[in-house]
This record gives structure tokens, sequence and C-alpha cells, in this order.
């Protein structure tokens, strides 16, 4: 099953919003970068052993053995392991890398959907014309980062309104659209307000769920693994924690157990360092 995660116009914060649900994320799951406009958690996140991310695997090695007639193989094959403990499938490093696999993006969304892990799908910048689209419609849900002030409101506005009638329909049981807000700890509660006021005024369904807060010291934990106990009780972690558990309540298909699910406690930065909880 996909969770689809994405950005708008001039609000970042998607990768790593997705690594951080990666990390808080009670089950088996996979995160993807399928940023068309190039993945950077390859600059970003170091791997388990310390190095940087490693050449290969990446999404290119998967769409390759998911060509017509070749074997299935499990995913996570193709993941590398963070140093915070998260399995990364990791993208194509620029868009002219990317683009060669556009043409293939059909296959690799159904080998992602058919997985027995929750793939957490990191794509960018999302909007209509956008190449990563047909992954959006197949996820479960889509999570919208923004920030609460007002440039990146008026593109949320257009973003919700775009994207509620493309990735809507009669299959849908409820809106997949989702949002998380981000915003300096001061701010915070005035700017999921701002949000959630805007998405009441243009009737969109759309749930807010959170704030994902400025702290550089979680995200640098969540990126290198330097786990300490009081690091793990950041605010990043606690509100990542939060967002993860409304998420999986407002989508209780995310809950489903698959085949080799492990729902075992929460597993966080402690995992590359040993710190327990």
């Amino acid at each position: 099953m996909i969770v689809a995660v994405g950005s708008g116009k001039g609000s970042p914060g998607a990768s790593t919003l997705a690594v951080l649900l990666g990390a808080c994320w009670p089950g088996e799951r996979v995160v993807a970068e399928l940023d068309p406009q190039g993945a950077d958690l390859p600059y970003r996140v170091t791997a388990a052993s310390g190095e940087p991310l490693a050449a290969s695997p990446t999404i290119t090695t998967l769409m390759v053995d998911s060509r017509p007639g070749a074997e299935g193989r499990p995913l996570l094959i193709y993941a590398q392991t963070a140093a915070c403990g998260v399995p990364l499938l990791v993208g194509e490093t620029s868009s002219t890398r990317f683009a060669r696999i556009v043409g293939h993006l059909p296959a690799i969304g159904a080998v992602l959907a058919g997985a027995a892990e929750t793939v957490i799908v990191d794509l960018g910048r999302l909007h209509l014309s956008s190449p990563v689209l047909p992954l959006a419609r197949a996820a479960a849900v889509t999570v919208l980062v923004t920030r609460g002030d007002t440039p990146s409101l008026g593109h949320l506005r257009e973003q919700v309104e775009e994207l509620g009638g493309e990735l809507g329909g009669p299959h849908r049981l409820r809106s997949p659209l989702a949002v998380v807000v981000r915003a300096d700890r001061r701010d915070a509660a005035a700017a999921e307000s701002r949000v959630g006021t805007l998405l009441a005024s243009v009737g969109s369904p759309a749930v807010v769920l959170g704030v994902m807060p400025d702290d550089l010291a979680g995200v640098e934990a969540l990126q290198v693994g330097a786990a300490t106990r009081r690091v793990n009780r950041a605010r990043l972690f606690a509100a990542g924690r939060a967002i993860t558990s409304r998420l999986r309540a407002s989508w209780p298909e995310l809950t489903e157990l698959r085949a080799g699910s492990d729902e075992s406690a929460l597993r966080v930065v402690t995992a590359a360092s040993g710190v327990s909880r």
C-alpha cells in the first residue's frame, strides 16, 4: 500500500516528512524517493554503516527488474538502510536521469502498490502536470506539506482544489488528501489553524494531520542517526508520532497487517544506535 507525500510551490519538506513517517511507522515500511526534480536523500542521509548511501541499488534497479517477464523480488532487496533505521529506496539524483524512468512509472507503481510493506513515497512538488501523479492516484492517501504563510496558503488552495478532483472518485470512501503544516514552534498552533480555516473555506474534506516543527536537531538526527534519549524525545519525533497516529486512524486500511509485517514498538533513530526508548 502506498502513502504518497508531496509538497506545494515554495513549501519544501516532502523528503523530511517521508523519512520521518518511515521512522515513526509501527509496521514494516520502505521509503521510496521519486522526486522528478532529482533525489536529495543521497546527499543528506547517512547509511547505517556511517558512510554515504551507495550508488546502487536505486529506483532504476527496481525498474529494470520490473520489466515484463521479469521475476518479482521482495522490495526490501532494493532498499538501503539509513542510519536512522529506515529502509530507503533511493531515487535518481537529477531531473535528466529521472526522465529516463518516466515511461516505466506504471510498472514501478504496480510493484510499490503490491509490496508487503507500506511504501511511503516522496513525490516532491506535486501538481496536475507532474509525471508522478499516477503514483498519487495509486496511493491510499496523499499527504501535502505546506507552510502556513499567505503565499503558501494560496498555493495550497489551488493544490487541494486540483488534486481533490483528480485523485478522488467513486471508488474512494473518503478524500485521499491530508495536510501537514511546517511551522516554527511559536507559530505552530496559529499556522495549523490558518490551514484548517482555508480548507474549510473552500469546502475541502482534506484532513489536517498536524504540524511538523522546524527542529534542526531533530532533522540532523533523522539524517545521520545521531540518536540520544534526549533527541528521541525531540519535538520533531513527538510530532512525527502524532502525525503517524492520526494518519493511520484516518485511513484504517493502512493498519491492516500483511504477511511479514511487524507491529513492533516504534522505531525511531534508536535502531542504529542501540539507544533504548
